[in-house]
């Protein structure tokens, strides 16, 4: 019998995975919105959030498509300037 595990193993033991952080102080966080008025209220909410009890240091807020993944221009504005993504937030 064979067992498969869904769990990914922690980030340490991935080769090429930086370390994980203890805070989310002064880091850059991107959120990719669709632009629904649901998503527009959650990411004004968590960008607040971010900054007030997280100390964040920028927050990005990306575009993308109503209907389908995020363009190569964004995912690379998002890769060279945010150090953490938040992606595929639903209604």
């Amino acid at each position: 019998m064979k067992i498969l595990d869904p769990v990914a193993p922690p980030p340490a033991e991935v080769a090429g995975m930086p370390s994980r952080r203890s805070t989310l102080e002064g880091i850059t966080v991107a959120i990719l919105t669709n632009k629904w008025v649901s998503m527009d209220v959650i990411t004004r909410r968590l960008a607040e959030r971010l900054r007030l009890e997280h100390k964040v240091a920028e927050v990005l807020v990306e575009p993308v498509p109503l209907n389908g993944g995020a363009p190569a221009e964004v995912l690379a504005r998002v890769i060279q300037r945010a150090d953490l993504a938040v992606v595929g937030l639903a209604n």
